[in-house]
């Protein structure tokens, strides 16, 4: 694949793999560096860095505003996340049995819209719409909801496109066998799904856990996500303490982009062995399908 991709370039080759290590260098370098001041003794943050301690990591782990802010961003995080995949994945399917092709197109629109929306505007107009509902005015709910709604787009976009390598055969057949759309859901659709689903949440996740505008505007007073901590904690002080949370939350995205692609994988090998399987189990060995 890869002697391919470089023999259709030719004559550029090199020019295309010097960019790519340009820009590769434009992304990590300013990471390194951040990783850099937050391992200073001093109380500023300076690259080279004065000396090296972990001391800021300490504080960080150790203060309670911290910790409450990040743990409060996992939580909250994780249902936004919860209702994106959800809603995503059955907006995806659910697709599949709208026979027009305008309708398509409009509701396909329709899913995709928040994702062209400007955050801040977006922010204003959930704002009001919490001011004027009685149950969401200085709720959390509100903040779940627009964060849900702020990362749908990504879950439908990426289930959809898992619903498009599904074999379209496989539907009319299992509705020839009597199974209804509960079992071909059940057992086709959504364990050949499951790998784009898994997918889909952790773009959700990311997305939501890293925004701060509608935090701004929509959080109660008195609790903050941990984006919106680290940008008072900027506006405030500028401590290597802000550059040693940044770098933990990094070390966390990495984590989770290194754990889930492996869990993603070896469902689709398990959900593949398992279609495979199922195709033995239907076939009679005389090639007829029962």
């Amino acid at each position: 694949m890869t002697t391919t991709v470089a023999r259709s370039l030719g004559a550029w080759r090199i020019p295309v793999i010097f960019v790519a290590l340009l820009a590769s260098l434009l992304l990590i370098v300013p990471f390194l560096i951040l990783v850099s001041t937050s391992w200073t003794q001093g109380g500023f943050i300076l690259f080279p860095p004065d000396g090296f301690s972990l001391q800021w990591y300490a504080k960080v782990l150790g203060d309670r505003r911290w910790m409450n802010a990040f743990t409060f961003s996992l939580w909250e995080s994780a249902a936004a996340t919860l209702i994106a995949t959800v809603l995503g994945a059955v907006g995806a399917i659910g697709l599949t049995r709208v026979r027009r092709r305008a309708a398509q197109r409009w509701i396909r629109t329709l899913f995709i819209v928040p994702i062209a929306l400007p955050p801040i505007a977006y922010a204003v107009g959930l704002y009001g719409a919490g001011s004027e509902l009685s149950f969401l005015r200085g709720s959390i709910l509100t903040l779940v909801l627009g964060h849900a709604l702020l990362a749908l787009p990504y879950v439908f976009v990426i289930v959809s496109g898992g619903v498009a390598r599904i074999d379209p055969a496989l539907r009319p057949a299992a509705w020839t066998l009597g199974a209804r759309w509960p079992l071909v859901l059940w057992k086709i659709e959504l364990p050949a799904l499951l790998p784009y689903i898994l997918s889909g949440a952790l773009f959700a996740f990311v997305v939501v856990f890293d925004e701060v505008v509608l935090a701004v505007f929509l959080l109660p007073p008195g609790v903050q996500t941990l984006p919106l901590k680290m940008l008072n904690a900027a506006s405030e002080a500028f401590s290597p303490e802000l550059t040693a949370a940044s770098t933990l939350v990094s070390v966390l995205a990495i984590v989770l982009l290194a754990v889930v692609p492996l869990v993603i994988g070896r469902a689709s090998r398990r959900s593949g062995a398992r279609r495979g399987r199922a195709r033995t189990a239907a076939i009679r060995p005389e090639g007829v399908i029962e």
